[in-house]
């Protein structure tokens, strides 16, 4: 399995790492976020296998999604929707051209879909070290 990058973007900062924790793994390199819009910069030299999008009522919006490029079209994009927030309907998202879209409700869900995305074969083991002093 080869190294992934994930995008985080949530506007919340407490939420973005509590998050990050939750699905970090050793092959994955995880970035935050306050809105998509920074993500696709040019000062951002990483490309994205996948983006998680944490809609959260009067702070983010799916407007933004009108200005995405067709190469970023292509890379996974789960949409994190809260209780009273902003609902999401994939199909229109799917009909302005986006590949590969998925919804969750939960961190559980965002990381079930995470490593069936990322990681289909299943996760390398953890490389553990010896100790360095040898107990009896």
């Amino acid at each position: 399995m080869d190294y992934k990058t994930i995008f985080i973007v949530d506007p919340v900062k407490p939420e973005r790492l509590q998050l990050a924790r939750f699905i970090m793994q050793e092959n994955f390199t995880i970035m935050g976020f306050v809105s998509l819009a920074d993500c696709f910069k040019k000062s951002n030299p990483m490309a994205s296998d996948l983006i998680i999008y944490v809609l959260r009522k009067g702070k983010t919006e799916l407007k933004i999604l009108n200005q995405v490029q067709d190469k970023s079209k292509k890379i996974n994009y789960i949409f994190v929707t809260q209780p009273d927030g902003l609902e999401v309907n994939l199909e229109d998202i799917k009909a302005r051209g986006f590949a590969s879209v998925f919804k969750a409700t939960n961190n559980e869900k965002v990381r079930e879909i995470t490593y069936g995305l990322l990681a289909p074969d299943g996760l390398m083991p953890r490389t553990e070290t010896p100790h360095p002093v040898p107990l009896p």
